[in-house]
C-alpha cells in the first residue's frame, strides 16, 4: 500500500502473477479486493506495459467466489517461489543503495516480472524505521522496503512465504543524473 492507493495482485490458475489496476488507475483504500479472497474477474490486458512491469491488467468485473483458508499453500500449489538467498530473486539482478536497500535498473538489467513469491533462507529482521526489512547475511545487510498493509512484525521467519514485487520506475526530483530504478518491496508474508 502506499498513500492511499493500493497495488493488489493475484495469480491465474495457470500461475501467471497479475496487478490488478482500474482504468483509472491504482484502487484506493475502499477496495472490496482483500488478501486472501478468491474472485472471477474480467479484465483486459494493459496496453502499456513497462518491463519489468508486465503484469497489469484492468479490471473490468469482478465477483467473490470464496476465501482461503490457507492462503501459503493455495500458493504454494500452484506456482514454485524463488527460494535462498536475496542474490536468487528477481534472476539475480537486484542492486543495493548505500543504504542497502534493494532495485533494478536497466543498466542491471531488467528481469522478466515485477511481483512473485520468496521463501528466503534466512530471517527478515525489520529495521527501526519500521518501513524496511533487512536479509542478514554474514556482514551484509539487503533491505526492502515494507509496503503492506498489515503492521510490520519485528522477524519474518525463513522459510516463510513473502510476496515481493519492484515499485514503479523512479527517481528523485532533486537528482536528474540518477537512472531510473525500480525498488525493492515486500509486501506481505503467509
Amino acid at each position: 500500500m502506499s498513500g492511499s492507493a493500493r497495488c493488489i495482485g493475484g495469480l491465474l490458475p495457470d500461475g501467471s502473477s497479475v496487478r490488478l489496476t482500474k482504468a483509472t488507475g491504482h484502487w484506493d483504500t475502499n477496495t472490496p479486493l482483500q488478501v486472501g479472497q478468491v474472485w472471477d474477474i474480467d479484465f483486459d490486458a494493459a496496453t502499456q506495459l513497462n518491463p519489468p512491469h508486465v503484469e497489469d491488467v484492468i479490471v473490468k468485473n469482478a465477483s467473490l467466489v470464496s476465501t482461503s483458508n490457507n492462503i501459503a499453500a493455495d500458493i504454494r500449489s500452484t506456482i514454485t517461489p524463488w527460494k535462498g538467498s536475496i542474490g536468487n530473486i528477481f534472476q539475480g539482478l537486484l542492486g543495493f543503495t548505500g543504504g542497502n536497500n534493494g532495485y533494478i535498473s536497466k543498466y542491471r538489467g531488467v528481469p522478466d516480472r515485477s511481483t512473485w513469491f520468496w521463501e528466503p533462507d534466512k530471517d527478515l529482521t525489520l529495521r527501526s524505521d519500521n518501513k524496511h526489512y533487512d536479509y542478514k547475511s554474514f556482514f551484509i545487510k539487503r533491505g526492502l522496503s515494507y509496503v503492506g498493509e498489515v503492521p510490520p512484525i519485528p522477524v519474518i521467519a525463513a522459510g516463510t512465504l513473502v510476496r515481493v514485487s519492484l515499485a514503479r520506475w523512479w527517481r528523485p526530483d532533486d537528482a536528474p543524473d540518477l537512472e531510473e530504478r525500480c525498488y525493492l518491496q515486500l509486501s506481505g508474508w503467509f
